[in-house]
């Protein structure tokens, strides 16, 4: 509870009892029935009370609008950045670690890990980003980053550069459909999927 609940509450107790018990002589006798004083009494606590309640209820779960991030970003790999020392995922998507190699249409390898960040880069340039923090559904906290109106994520899978984390999210599985498609960026040639790449490392490495 609030201090401004407490002490709402406080005031309701202390100007009830002023209602309701008057300073009383030797000779008085207490009132007979519940009297006028009484009766509002009774109606003034649970009115300060539930004013108070409606004050301190504390947010639902997911009413809370959630702080923005923004400024401008320094890019770590192709779904994640860093603003102001903070370091965010991008939400929904997955791209190659930077030390990932592909092949294009031709079987010719390439590092398409940095070809994601750096695309990545470009398109972000020195503009400032607004990235707002977004729950998934595992649990991972990741963000929605918006260059204007543009949702980097969502550009960065309709290109190619990244695919869509269906274990996350479902929010950009049409734009990996169209770039499939379309053979734009990772779908040109032959790769691993991020995360199936690390899980095959981690085993190889015990963890």
């Amino acid at each position: 509870m609030s201090l401004t609940a407490t002490i709402l509450l406080i005031y309701a107790a202390c100007l009830a009892g002023t209602i309701v018990s008057p300073a009383r002589s030797n000779g008085d006798r207490p009132p007979e029935g519940p009297g006028p004083r009484r009766l509002l009494a009774a109606l003034l606590v649970p009115a300060l009370a539930l004013l108070a309640g409606f004050q301190v209820a504390p947010a639902r779960a997911g009413e809370a609008t959630p702080a923005t991030v923004s400024g401008p970003a320094t890019v770590i790999d192709g779904s994640t950045i860093e603003i102001g020392g903070r370091r965010l995922r991008l939400h929904g998507i997955d791209a190659p670690d930077l030390d990932q190699i592909c092949f294009d249409g031709h079987e010719r390898g390439y590092p398409c890990g940095r070809v994601a960040a750096a695309a990545l880069a470009a398109r972000i340039g020195s503009d400032a980003l607004a990235c707002e923090p977004r729950a998934a559904a595992d649990g991972r906290a990741g963000v929605v980053c918006r260059l204007g109106e543009d949702d980097l994520a969502a550009w960065m899978v309709a290109s190619g550069y990244a695919v869509a984390d269906r274990s996350v999210s479902a929010d950009y599985t049409d734009q990996d459909r169209r770039a499939w498609g379309r053979r734009l960026g990772l779908w040109s040639g032959v790769f691993e999927l991020p995360a199936e790449r690390r899980r095959v490392l981690r085993a190889s490495a015990g963890l």
